[in-house]
């Protein structure tokens, strides 16, 4: 049965991918993650829903931006072309308070989920962060259009993350809620994953031709 594949095997394909995780949620079938990089502080959420006899995974990167009043066209033009630019994940906005989010569903087979699809799934949402972690900033404060401000955020990223470079996922703080039990604590290993990997499938899911 599809519900066979638990939460602890999420558990375990993160600790594969070398990322430090302190606590697992049993109850709510997630994991949080808080990130600490040069982008500031933000979270990934990974989580199991289960609905009848169907199951989906679920990566949500909640609070990544906010949509105000100021330039709200523009900023939703941007979004828009980002979700038709990636091929995995997309931008979401709750519209009672402007909060931006990116996630992923991935319906789950019986057996679960690949490795392989779940690294490929879960690096591609590290990766659109990193990429466009200032994409609304750009067009509120530094008054760039939607289009200068995709081009500038792409541009800047690969810039700075040649192929010859080797890149590191950002540093992780363990971050413990109320909801978590403390029976669940997990080892902690070294980083093993190789990011370039996953540089060069971002740099062919941006090589699609732009209007």
């Amino acid at each position: 049965m599809t519900n066979s594949f638990s939460i602890l095997q999420v558990a375990e394909y993160l600790k594969r991918l070398g990322l430090k995780i302190s606590q697992v949620d049993r109850s709510q079938n997630t994991i949080e993650l808080a990130f600490h990089d040069e982008h500031g502080q933000w979270q990934m959420i990974v989580g199991i829903h289960h609905s009848g006899n169907a199951s989906k995974l679920m990566l949500i990167v909640p609070q990544i931006g906010i949509v105000t009043e100021q330039k709200r066209l523009e900023c939703l033009e941007a979004l828009l072309a980002v979700n038709y630019r990636i091929a995995l994940g997309k931008f979401g906005i709750d519209l009672a308070d402007g909060e931006v989010r990116l996630e992923e569903s991935i319906p789950l087979a019986d057996k679960g989920i690949p490795f392989e699809q779940f690294r490929l799934a879960f690096s591609a949402l590290m990766q659109t962060v990193s990429i466009y972690h200032n994409l609304l900033p750009r067009i509120i404060y530094r008054r760039q259009s939607a289009q200068e401000a995709l081009q500038d955020c792409e541009n800047e990223f690969f810039a700075q993350a040649p192929d010859n470079i080797e890149v590191t996922l950002p540093a992780i703080q363990t971050q413990v809620t109320e909801a978590i039990s403390s029976d669940e604590t997990l080892p902690i290993e070294e980083p093993e994953l190789d990011v370039n990997e996953v540089l060069e499938e971002v740099a062919r899911l941006l090589s699609r031709p732009q209007e």
